[in-house]
């Protein structure tokens, strides 16, 4: 039989940008192979058709891992539950995870436990630039501040409808 010889190309795209037009060696994240942990989203939309207002009680799980990437909802917040009730949640002889749930995750009375927890493994890892870059994402003090108005409007609201 006749073998074909066929004239095969290599092409490789290589970018000094990100797909947002950032430097590729500005990034804070280069040297990051796995992150993994708990986020707390706020809501885009607190009420109609496209209300996520259920992101406020759910703790999201976050796992990165070379090129896969995840964010899932990982169950409610411990302060979704009334300080009385959570014993029912631990088995017996175990009510020192209690105690440090307690003392240690609940970060403020206003809104318990819910929090940013991550954990960064990497190599060469530029912290300082990380946290900068993470703490972009968070609220300013004035958008906290509408965040707390919805949230007081949505409880208020969610009451009167029941």
């Amino acid at each position: 039989p006749k073998k074909e010889v066929l004239d095969l190309g290599f092409w490789q795209d290589r970018q000094d940008e990100d797909m947002f037009g950032n430097s590729v060696s500005e990034n804070p994240f280069v040297g990051v192979l796995r992150v993994k942990g708990f986020c707390w989203f706020g809501p885009s939309q607190w009420v109609g058709m496209l209300e996520d207002a259920w992101r406020h009680d759910t703790a999201m799980y976050m796992s990165h891992a070379g090129r896969h990437m995840s964010v899932n909802a990982a169950g409610k917040w411990w302060d979704t539950i009334p300080k009385e009730n959570l014993p029912k949640f631990f088995d017996e002889g175990n009510e020192a995870e209690l105690q440090r749930i307690l003392r240690e995750d609940f970060v403020t009375e206003e809104f318990g436990d819910r929090r940013q927890e991550l954990v960064f493994i990497g190599v060469d890892i530029d912290e300082p630039a990380i946290r900068v870059a993470l703490d972009e994402c968070l609220l300013s003090a004035d958008e906290m501040e509408t965040y707390r108005e919805d949230l007081a409007n949505f409880r208020v609201a969610s009451s009167t409808s029941n």
